[in-house]
């Protein structure tokens, strides 16, 4: 093992994978970021292949996770790295788009996150869209879950519009469902805000989305979330970039670089079993292993919200009888909110979007 000058020398690589890396369909790609980000961006993105086959016409969406309507380090996608991957992709072509739908159970619209990420300037910036998902056509897919068949819509945007789909998620524990990583980023493509009533069929339908997308990755691991999330937690300053061929791929090598085994997230552990997930960490191509970067074993640390939570998340009737009949959305949540507390409202953590 020796380390590489790309890591600042404190990741050491291993040669005899690194030189099958470009032969490989599943590949991880891990860099520090050393204060060149453009750089470090698109060295990742090239070594993972992610710029190959990209022309004047190529249209490319990125789907950075906007979990809250201002940025929070450990939270949301930094402003920072979704630029540097605008500047990159511009030098290919102009089709460019950041995408995203409104906040689950119309907690914001998407606009407000747009507005406060400072996407809206990028866009201006760079003469790229910036996109709603709720708005445009949609198709409906068909996917098998609890013994059902269930159809779910996507943006035609992303199904029959989009040459390159990059999803940008930011590595984080998960209050619902332990993990939420690539394939999790994509449940912001569902252009509804009742997506919540899915949640019981959550690990077949997300598995089925991005099957459909099949999207790449490019994560912002500047900070993870430790102890809870997605909202809630404790970041935790990591300084890297991350691109991987799938989400596959990426969720099994950054569970396990989190000190987690794939087998105890229920939707990777579904991934697997359709054939969306290695197995094994061996059947992937990486540069840097992941034991070798962890600084620490990630935890769960549920609080009682998060358990009242966990039940609608499971349970279609719950999920009903809480968020949509008058009786739990009144007088039920009511009762909720005097034990647990009220929701605090979002607010700007920082004055500037930059990631710091």
């Amino acid at each position: 093992m020796e380390s590489d000058q790309r890591f600042g020398n404190r990741f050491p690589i291993d040669k005899t994978r690194e030189k099958t890396i470009g032969n490989s369909a599943q590949k991880v790609v891990l860099l520090e970021q050393n204060g060149d980000l453009d750089a470090v961006v698109r060295r990742a993105m090239t070594d993972c292949g992610l710029l190959d086959n990209l022309s004047d016409s190529s249209r490319v969406s990125l789907k950075p996770n906007l979990t809250y309507p201002y940025h929070k380090r450990g939270v949301t996608t930094s402003p920072a790295v979704v630029e540097a991957t605008v500047r990159i992709l511009r030098d290919y072509t102009k089709n460019i788009a950041i995408v995203e739908c409104d906040g689950g159970y119309g907690a914001w619209k998407v606009e407000t996150a747009f507005e406060g990420h400072g996407l809206f300037q990028i866009g201006r910036k760079y003469g790229i869209e910036v996109a709603s998902l709720h708005d445009g056509p949609r198709e409906s897919i068909s996917f098998h879950g609890r013994g059902q068949d269930h159809e779910m819509p996507l943006p035609v945007r992303l199904l029959h519009e989009t040459d390159l789909f990059i999803t940008m998620p930011v590595p984080k524990i998960h209050c619902m469902t332990g993990l939420t990583l690539a394939h999790k980023n994509q449940w912001g493509c569902i252009p509804d805000d009742m997506r919540m009533r899915r949640h019981y069929v959550f690990n077949d339908a997300i598995v089925a989305i991005n099957r459909a997308l099949n999207p790449r990755v490019l994560a912002d691991g500047t900070y993870f979330l430790d102890n809870n999330g997605p909202m809630d937690g404790d970041p935790v300053r990591m300084n890297l970039i991350i691109a991987a061929t799938d989400a596959g791929s990426f969720d099994h090598y950054v569970a396990e670089l989190m000190g987690w085994s794939w087998r105890r997230v229920p939707h990777l552990r579904r991934a697997v079993e359709l054939g969306s997930m290695p197995s094994r960490l061996e059947e992937i191509d990486f540069n840097v292993a992941p034991s070798s970067v962890r600084t620490r074993v990630f935890k769960l640390k549920r609080t009682l919200r998060n358990y009242l939570a966990l039940s609608a998340f499971v349970s279609r009737f719950i999920t009903w009888f809480g968020y949509e009949f008058w009786f739990g959305r009144v007088v039920l949540h009511k009762i909720l909110y005097a034990i647990v507390g009220e929701n605090v409202p979002p607010q700007p953590e920082d004055a500037d979007l930059s990631a710091k």
